[in-house]
């Protein structure tokens, strides 16, 4: 391991286990001075980092400053003392005193040749960070926080077979081409039907790793009794059934990318052998004996609030701080409304081919009626929309060739909801949820375009994106 890779691991490790407030203090320890990029792509990490490890971090992904001068590795004994401390509180699964952790950072300080006033000072400040850690507060590095693309005219709505021009998507699109050029492990997170395992496949051609295997793991779909072996393959006789020596997914996709959907379903057992593998890269047959090594990148996804799970001691720690280097959030359909019309375009040109009909228009009330409705499905209940629609209509889709349930909902169904769950709401949690979907309704006309969405409500960028995260 270079040491360049040791700094990226140990500093994307370190910030992945600490709310931003708590990362603010590191300006105590490493005499920060704020930078901000001028770069067309706007980046911002909205943290108090230490200029060095932030470009560290920034050029592994292609983020790479010219102007910057070649960079000390100073900070690299303080973040390997960090890391070990990080370490000692993971195994215990709780904070400990404070007389354990200090002998064990002088213990550790002494291995990296600190002198003892830096030993000291980590004595001095380390313990009250590690006591405002919380299993609530857990640190993403997106899409939304590193990129701001400006929408032209020279918009590519399609990338790799994924559909959308919205601003949103754009974002996405640029961080993908920088991301899939490193071996940053990738957790996608979004709802059912967003085009999770499109986004991975994405990555995976864009890699230096595209010619050799892409292997889909749906987690939630391989029983407990059989996972380890599908996962990791198995010895000749190990069990009954066992006929033949069988390789698993990690080991068939040796230098490609293994995309393990659902992760959130896996037991804590497998989580286990999964974070072997992660950091060893090696791992063992069922039955076998002899360590069997594979160099394959990991991408996760998950429909599930995989933080609550973390908090809930349901999925491990650890585990999501390795495979959540880098977080991918697909938006809901609702949130893109704008990309509909691409979607429904080439739905309507597949389907049109594969059933040998003529290309079908879309009326203009299906059209109202297909932009006012909420998608919970997301894009694959569209594209399963249309593909009805197109077996059922001659030249034009009319309301009666969709679903029942489009004709009849949409944000009527949806405000009827709304004011069912207000009953109990206080005047502040109205105000809260009226002014969320205004908001929302004018990032929508706007193409999610948070700046001038900003502009046009009177309030800051950084006001705009606190709201939206409340």
């Amino acid at each position: 391991m270079t040491k360049n890779t040791e700094l990226k691991d140990l500093a994307i490790d370190f910030l992945s286990q600490f709310s931003p407030e708590v990362l603010k203090q590191v300006d105590v320890l490493f005499d920060h001075i704020k930078t901000d990029s001028k770069s067309k792509l706007a980046v911002n990490f909205d943290l108090a980092l230490p200029p060095e490890m932030k470009r560290k971090i920034l050029y592994d992904i292609g983020l790479k400053d010219e102007t910057v001068p070649e960079i000390s590795l100073k900070y690299l004994p303080y973040l390997r003392v960090m890391k070990k401390m990080v370490d000692l509180v993971g195994k215990k699964n709780e904070i400990p005193d404070k007389q354990e952790l200090a002998n064990a950072i002088w213990k550790e300080g002494r291995k990296q040749r600190l002198f003892e006033n830096e030993i000291q000072q980590l004595v001095n400040l380390f313990p009250d960070w590690l006591e405002k850690i919380s299993k609530r507060q857990t640190l993403e590095i997106t899409p939304g926080r590193l990129y701001e693309v400006e929408v032209s005219c020279d918009v590519c709505p399609e990338f790799n077979g994924i559909i959308g021009k919205s601003n949103t998507m754009q974002s996405i699109f640029a961080c993908l081409k920088k991301i899939s050029k490193s071996n940053l492990s990738v957790l996608i997170r979004g709802e059912s039907g967003t085009g999770k395992e499109l986004v991975a496949n994405a990555i995976h051609k864009l890699s230096d790793r595209s010619k050799n295997n892409f292997i889909p793991v749906n987690c939630g779909a391989l029983p407990e009794t059989i996972i380890e072996s599908e996962l990791f393959g198995h010895e000749k006789g190990s069990f009954t059934g066992a006929e033949s020596l069988k390789k698993g997914y990690f080991e068939t996709a040796d230098k490609g990318t293994v995309f393990l959907d659902e992760i959130t379903e896996t037991t804590l057992a497998t989580q286990v052998k999964l974070l072997r593998v992660l950091q060893e890269k090696q791992f063992f047959r069922v039955g076998g004996t002899a360590a069997v090594k594979s160099d394959c990148r990991i991408i996760a996804a998950t429909n599930a609030d995989i933080v609550e799970a973390v908090k809930n001691g349901s999925f491990r720690h650890d585990l999501f701080y390795r495979i959540n280097e880098m977080t991918v959030y697909l938006p809901p359909l609702r949130e893109r409304i704008s990309d509909i019309p691409l979607l429904v375009k080439n739905f309507l040109t597949v389907f049109a081919k594969q059933n040998n009909k003529k290309l079908p228009t879309v009326s203009n009330n299906s059209w109202k009626i297909l932009e006012k409705y909420r998608w919970p499905g997301n894009i694959r209940e569209l594209e399963n929309v249309i593909k009805r629609a197109v077996v059922l209509s001659d030249e034009i889709i009319e309301p009666e060739h969709l679903p029942v349930e489009l004709t009849t909902s949409g944000y009527d169904e949806q405000d009827r909801l709304e004011q069912n769950s207000d009953k109990n709401e206080t005047l502040v949690q109205l105000v809260a949820k009226a002014e969320k979907k205004i908001i929302m309704a004018k990032l929508a006309e706007n193409n999610n375009n948070i700046t001038k969405t900003a502009s046009i409500l009177g309030v800051s960028r950084r006001t705009l994106q606190r709201k939206l995260k409340s």
